[in-house]
């Protein structure tokens, strides 16, 4: 969550409200945030030095505008660049391309992409193999209907993979292959 306030702070200073509003808005699609989740993320960017804010008064009341710091700015990029962990692939990818904009470089943004297609293909192989797995083994009777609709969930996961991955592919393809 950290790098996606990061994110939203390189596109203007916000309040925890307007944050807040942003998580709402569009990124709750992908990345669902709390207030309260987002309040602690603050507090932390905040004592890494990541972020500082401007006190402001609005309509008599005093509030808090959180603006990124250079420290931050080079966090936040250092974190496009970065691996994605296997556990959160689908909303660290999404999150990644909500903020492709802000890469310069278009060989940055296709290597950003393809990074994201191989670690999609590789999850996508590794349910394949579980589900060839499956396929052969045998269960007591009361127990079949169980694995019949636990291996639908598997065949889920493995077409949303095929989904994700024709669809970074074709993301890919919009892009200039000329840096």
């Amino acid at each position: 969550m950290e790098f996606v306030i990061l994110g939203l702070l390189i596109l203007k200073n916000q309040t925890v409200y307007e944050l807040n509003k942003a998580f709402q808005q569009g990124i709750a699609l992908f990345y669902s945030a709390s207030y309260g989740s987002l309040q602690t993320a603050l507090k932390k960017l905040l004592l890494q030095g990541d972020i500082g804010f401007m006190e402001e008064v609005d309509r008599g009341r005093n509030k808090k505008v959180y603006v990124i710091s250079e420290k931050g700015r080079e966090a936040f990029y250092t974190w496009m660049g970065s691996d994605i962990p296997t556990s959160r692939l689908e909303s660290t990818a999404l999150a990644k391309v909500f903020f492709l904009g802000l890469i310069e470089s278009a060989h940055d943004k296709r290597a950003l992409l393809e990074h994201i297609i191989a670690k999609i293909e590789q999850v996508e192989q590794e349910l394949q193999q579980v589900d060839q797995g499956l396929q052969n083994i045998q269960v007591p009777e009361p127990y079949a209907e169980i694995l019949a609709y636990q291996i639908k969930t598997l065949d889920y996961g493995i077409r949303s993979h095929t989904f994700a991955k024709e669809w970074f592919e074709a993301l890919l393809a919009e892009l200039p292959s000329q840096t």
